[in-house]
Protein backbone atom coordinates (compact mmCIF):
# COMPACT_ATOMS: atom_id res chain seq x y z
CA UNK A 1 0.00 0.00 0.00
CA UNK A 2 1.56 3.30 -1.00
CA UNK A 3 1.80 5.82 1.82
CA UNK A 4 3.60 9.02 2.65
CA UNK A 5 5.59 9.57 5.82
CA UNK A 6 7.61 12.48 7.11
CA UNK A 7 11.03 11.39 8.39
CA UNK A 8 13.46 13.35 10.51
CA UNK A 9 16.41 14.52 8.41
CA UNK A 10 19.02 12.29 10.02
CA UNK A 11 16.81 9.21 9.78
CA UNK A 12 16.05 9.89 6.14
CA UNK A 13 19.78 10.28 5.43
CA UNK A 14 20.60 7.00 7.15
CA UNK A 15 17.93 5.08 5.25
CA UNK A 16 19.07 6.57 1.93
CA UNK A 17 22.69 5.67 2.69
CA UNK A 18 21.72 2.11 3.68
CA UNK A 19 19.67 1.69 0.51
CA UNK A 20 22.46 3.05 -1.68
CA UNK A 21 25.09 0.90 0.01
CA UNK A 22 23.10 -2.33 -0.28
CA UNK A 23 21.29 -1.71 -3.55
CA UNK A 24 17.89 -2.29 -1.96
CA UNK A 25 15.03 0.21 -2.11
CA UNK A 26 14.40 2.48 0.83
CA UNK A 27 10.91 0.99 1.16
CA UNK A 28 12.48 -2.40 1.94
CA UNK A 29 14.18 -1.00 5.05
CA UNK A 30 11.22 1.12 6.11
CA UNK A 31 8.96 -1.96 5.94
CA UNK A 32 11.52 -4.00 7.88
CA UNK A 33 11.70 -1.37 10.62
CA UNK A 34 7.93 -1.17 10.95
CA UNK A 35 7.53 -4.97 11.01
CA UNK A 36 10.15 -5.30 13.76
CA UNK A 37 8.57 -2.67 16.00
CA UNK A 38 4.82 -2.85 15.48
CA UNK A 39 4.29 -5.74 17.94
CA UNK A 40 6.11 -3.85 20.69
CA UNK A 41 4.22 -0.62 20.03
CA UNK A 42 0.84 -2.40 19.95
CA UNK A 43 1.74 -4.16 23.23
CA UNK A 44 2.72 -0.87 24.91
CA UNK A 45 -0.49 0.84 23.85
CA UNK A 46 -2.59 -2.14 24.98
CA UNK A 47 -1.02 -1.78 28.44
CA UNK A 48 -1.84 1.93 28.48
CA UNK A 49 -5.43 1.13 27.44
CA UNK A 50 -5.71 -1.44 30.25
CA UNK A 51 -4.47 1.16 32.75
CA UNK A 52 -7.03 3.69 31.51
CA UNK A 53 -9.80 1.06 31.67
CA UNK A 54 -8.72 0.04 35.19
CA UNK A 55 -8.74 3.65 36.40
CA UNK A 56 -12.20 4.10 34.88
CA UNK A 57 -13.45 0.95 36.61
CA UNK A 58 -14.01 -0.79 33.28
CA UNK A 59 -11.39 -3.56 33.59
CA UNK A 60 -12.29 -6.78 35.35
CA UNK A 61 -9.66 -7.63 37.96
CA UNK A 62 -9.28 -10.23 40.68
CA UNK A 63 -7.44 -10.11 43.97
CA UNK A 64 -4.10 -11.74 44.61
CA UNK A 65 -5.77 -14.17 46.99
CA UNK A 66 -8.38 -15.15 44.40
CA UNK A 67 -5.67 -15.73 41.80
CA UNK A 68 -3.69 -17.95 44.18
CA UNK A 69 -6.82 -19.95 44.91
CA UNK A 70 -7.67 -20.27 41.21
CA UNK A 71 -4.15 -21.56 40.50
CA UNK A 72 -4.22 -23.91 43.50
CA UNK A 73 -1.43 -22.05 45.27
CA UNK A 74 -3.18 -21.68 48.62
CA UNK A 75 -0.98 -22.31 51.63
Amino acid sequence: MPTTIRLKGDLEDRIKKLATTTGRPQSFYINQMIEREIDRIEWEYSILKDVEDHRAGQLKTISHEAMKAELGLDD
